[in-house]
């Protein structure tokens, strides 16, 4: 498409300097979370299973995942027995080879989906069934009467991943106690300690070597939603604003910007650019382990990081999960010897109080493409 007038003052001044400046000109009106009320398959649903049912399953569906590819699938075997599974085409095959992220989103789905449920009065029995990440059934669900248990279920709709905007300070051990619960397998690197000045180096470099690789650049090409019309066609994926990208650069690449300008030169550069800016403004580092490398293992980890993350807005702190260094040599394999852990790290997250805390833009994908309904 020509758009002249000097390539467009030479391409939006390079997209302002490639997504770095202007960060709140406008909102480049962009997808939030209103229009997720009551979405496509909600009232079906409810006449199937009920209203709080299926409120449970709308609250749950707003998890975070790698990439926002909402993986996950519920089959619905009786009003009060549910199947857990993936899909494999929201896999991440090059990122995730392993679908170690993609269990621990489910994790996520699956604690939004217990909170909810117990804020509802029930109660849920699980069963684990997956021996590997690739298995088809991942977990059962019972849901069995229980008591209210009272909690603020707009957190769940309110969480948002953040990339800027953190502030330079060290988080407080009663923030960290109070976010964590005091549960085990979590630790923190304050700002300048060895550890956190290894993470932050060694996310620089892994990020560096990950954009050269075409086969990465190409798979999450397929997962950007550069227009508001792919947006609203796909309901998951990363959007420019879901990827703090505003302003007039928000504008310029919504209305410019495609999957080949992915496998650019100026897109590799500029990503790289905006993680050594966003490591520069950083609390430190939360690193979260498994108890082992089993599903179970994982699945639970990704619960216990969304219980965290959950709280993290009451304290004004932001989370950013930055896994390049889990998913590139040879920093995958330092990792565990350089932060000094007896055990798995699964997240690596970028924290820091926050000057503001926006509401959330992530897509979401309508409860009719993410259930399956076979009552008998």
């Amino acid at each position: 498409m020509p758009i002249s007038r000097r390539k467009f003052l030479v391409r939006g001044s390079q997209c302002v300097l490639m997504f770095g400046m202007l960060p709140g000109l406008w909102a480049c009106d962009g997808h939030t979370r209103k229009e997720e009320i009551e979405n496509a398959g909600y009232k079906a649903l409810i006449a199937t299973i009920g209203r709080e049912r299926t409120d449970i399953l709308w609250y749950a569906s707003f998890a975070p995942s790698s990439h926002n590819a909402q993986p996950w699938m519920v089959t619905i075997k009786s009003p009060d027995k549910w199947i857990i599974s993936s899909v494999e085409e929201r896999w991440l095959p090059e990122v995730d080879p392993e679908n170690r992220e993609m269990l621990l989103s489910i994790g996520a789905f699956l604690e939004n989906m217990v909170t909810a449920a117990k804020a509802y009065g029930f109660g849920v029995k699980i069963r684990r069934n997956a021996v590997s990440a690739f298995d088809p059934e991942l977990l059962r669900l019972e849901l069995t009467s229980g008591e209210r248990q009272e909690y603020p279920l707009q957190r769940l709709l309110e969480r948002r991943t953040l990339r800027t905007g953190f502030k330079s300070e060290a988080i407080d051990p009663q923030d960290f106690s109070a976010i964590t619960g005091d549960e085990k397998g979590f630790s923190y690197y304050q700002p300048l300690s060895p550890e956190a000045v290894w993470l932050d180096e060694a996310t620089i470099e892994a990020n560096r070597q990950q954009v050269e690789r075409d086969n990465v650049q190409q798979e999450l090409s397929r997962w950007i939603r550069w227009s508001n019309a792919d947006a609203k066609k796909y309901r998951n994926g990363l959007t420019p604003e879901g990827m703090d990208i505003t302003g007039l650069a928000g504008w310029y690449v919504k209305n410019f910007y495609g999957p080949s300008d992915v496998m650019g030169k100026d897109f590799r550069r500029a990503t790289v650019e905006r993680v050594k800016q966003q490591i520069s403004e950083s609390g430190g580092w939360i690193v979260i382990t498994s108890e082992s490398g089993s599903p179970a293992s994982i699945i639970e980890t990704g619960r216990r990081f969304e219980r965290m993350f959950l709280k993290a807005k009451d304290r004004s702190i932001g989370v950013h999960p930055m896994s390049q260094v889990l998913e590139e040599v040879p920093w995958s394999e330092e990792a565990r010897k350089k932060l000094v852990l007896q055990k798995p790290p699964q997240f690596l997250l970028r924290v820091g109080y926050l000057r503001d805390y926006p509401l959330p833009v992530s897509l979401r994908m309508s409860l009719g493409e993410i259930t399956e309904v076979k009552v008998r």
